[in-house]
């Protein structure tokens, strides 16, 4: 699958050493210090034409690619936590284009993460921006990759706290390998990672990351108002593994008991069925019992009425659809998605662009939410790119 090569670059060999000196010498460790980088070798084009064939719209492979592990710190509610994240580059090609971070969609297993041989995220994105002159980073998130906490799902914050300190790590690392850097940033995520895209820009626009200049920023599929639009569209569609997922996932957040949620025998087994090892078709008998077969009748009751409770308080404290982007950020939204209802995309618009927002929707068409980001990919990369092609002509 790939050519795996040496760490012949002295550089970076010093540099991760005196990166590991930095981290046991600070306590706690600088965000975004770096613990380790990975090589984990090198696709060639045809490997990455190939990994891209299934894309409406096809998209030329220009380089080769090199693939790094990076582990690095961040926090997670102030205590110091390790995370991990895939760094792509373009193989022989000293300055990049600029860089595009990937977020994405829900996993529920750790080895599918993208810094991992298994990944489901990163080749694609390799092939589509990495191939053609862009750095790409894509952080596994807490709770998966090489993470031993509890996932952060649709959790703003550390979503956020990771993404910023990969880039960190990222930058540390880059310097180490003599990338002539280029700060220019661009967002990208789908599903999830639309959710992680909208928090992360948002964080950005709040207060700048030393090294970075966020430029454009696309979100896929996203979801965005949790409260008012995600989780009635996810319980009318019958959506079961995103609401308990996200159910659980706060709950652990907050220090509830999951059996103030879910029915006694599933509170007691949902801890090790989420505990990152285990893949998506193992909770298909689970989902079969419905959502009164998983959920106290209680718990089931307040969500239908929107009473309001810790959950649905959470779910406002996670939403990001009542902000003003200043930086360009496009919505990419499918109309016959069954997993994120496209008033998603349309309220967040609806509520920036009557601010003056700089935020734009735009329809895939009558596509199903896991066909969206294959025909997002040809879009966002020529919008990306038309703004490095302008760049050099100044």
């Amino acid at each position: 699958m790939f050519r795996f090569t040496r760490v012949a670059l002295s550089g970076l060999l010093l540099f991760v050493s005196s990166a590991h000196a930095s981290a046991a010498q600070s306590s706690p460790p600088r965000r975004g210090t770096v613990i380790r980088v990975d090589t984990l070798g090198v696709m060639d084009r045809a490997r990455l034409t190939t990994t891209i064939d299934f894309l409406p719209e096809k998209i030329s492979v220009q380089r080769d690619v090199d693939l790094y592990r990076i582990v690095y710190w961040t926090v997670l509610r102030e205590r110091p936590v390790k995370a991990s994240g895939l760094l792509v580059l373009p193989k022989g090609q000293p300055a990049v284009r600029g860089v595009v971070a990937f977020l994405h969609g829900t996993n529920v297993t750790s080895a599918l993460a993208p810094s991992q041989p298994g990944r489901v995220d990163g080749n694609e994105e390799a092939a589509v921006f990495g191939s053609n002159g862009y750095m790409v980073v894509l952080p596994d998130y807490i709770g998966l990759g090489e993470s031993t906490d509890p996932q952060q799902y649709m959790l703003t914050q550390p979503t956020v706290d990771a993404t910023l300190d990969m880039l960190r790590a990222t930058k540390r690392v880059a310097d180490g390998l003599r990338v002539r850097w280029n700060p220019a940033l661009m967002l990208m995520g789908f599903s999830q990672g639309g959710h992680s895209v909208a928090a992360v820009q948002r964080a950005l626009e709040l207060k700048p990351l030393a090294g970075y200049q966020l430029r454009r920023s696309v979100a896929v599929a996203g979801a965005y108002a949790l409260r008012a639009v995600s989780l009635p569209y996810a319980m009318r569609k019958n959506n079961l593994g995103y609401v308990a997922f996200m159910v659980a996932a706060y709950a652990v957040d907050q220090g509830i008991p999951l059996d103030s949620a879910f029915l006694p025998k599933i509170a007691e087994r949902l801890p090790a069925l989420l505990d990152g090892s285990h893949q998506m078709s193992e909770f298909a008998p689970w989902m079969m019992r419905g959502f009164p077969g998983i959920f106290r009748a209680d718990f089931l009751r307040d969500i239908q009425e929107n009473r309001s409770s810790w959950f649905t308080a959470a779910l406002d404290a996670n939403s990001v659809n009542a902000w003003v982007p200043r930086t360009p950020i496009r919505l990419y939204n499918a109309t016959n998605d069954n997993a994120v209802s496209p008033d998603d995309a349309t309220g967040f618009y609806e509520y920036s662009r009557a601010r003056g927002g700089a935020v734009t929707r735009h329809s895939l068409g009558n596509l199903e939410h896991g066909e969206s980001v294959a025909h997002a990919f040809p879009l966002t990369l020529r919008w990306f790119d038309s703004l490095s092609v302008r760049g050099k002509r100044r």
